[in-house]
């Protein structure tokens, strides 16, 4: 079970590595949705419920941010991940997973994919910190690849060219 649950987050970190190497907000976002919806399975099969519950409502998230961005859906996805950890509380590492998904939930409502990219670098920094303390490798290189990727797609994107 073990093995093949990080066989899913291998799969989803391809997905994240795929993610922000594109400029579209759209094709973003419907990569972080798959590699999310697996991610969930996988916390899941590990046993970590409240992981598992944020990652499920992250990719629906996901999802309805390719189509709108209303903020009273925001704050609705908000408080539904407040509930989530409210009913799958195992430890203070569900707080930690809360307030990683609250931080994503903030930036993948975000207009400008600058500003989507910037404040998922602390989401993700969260994440990172999350999956190191429940002892999941895959997840860790995952979340920790996701970054790279994140922050190699700023410095194309973003960064002044020099010319020749």
């Amino acid at each position: 079970m073990f093995l093949f649950a990080q066989c899913l987050v291998a799969i989803a970190t391809l997905l994240d590595l795929a993610s922000f190497q594109f400029k579209s907000r759209s094709l973003i976002l419907m990569c972080l949705f798959s590699s999310v919806l697996l991610t969930s399975v996988h916390f899941f099969m590990l046993g970590h419920a409240s992981a598992g519950s944020l990652m499920l409502i992250a990719a629906i998230r996901y999802l309805y941010c390719v189509f709108a961005r209303k903020t009273w859906v925001m704050l609705a996805f908000m408080l539904l991940s407040c509930l989530a950890v409210y009913f799958t509380w195992y430890s203070w590492l569900s707080g930690l997973a809360l307030s990683a998904t609250l931080i994503q939930t903030f930036a993948s409502f975000q207009k400008n994919d600058l500003y989507l990219r910037l404040i998922m670098v602390v989401g993700t920094s969260l994440w990172i910190s999350h999956n190191i303390l429940v002892g999941s490798p895959i997840a860790v290189l995952m979340e920790s690849l996701f970054m790279a990727s994140n922050l190699v797609g700023l410095y194309r994107f973003y960064t002044p060219k020099k010319l020749a």
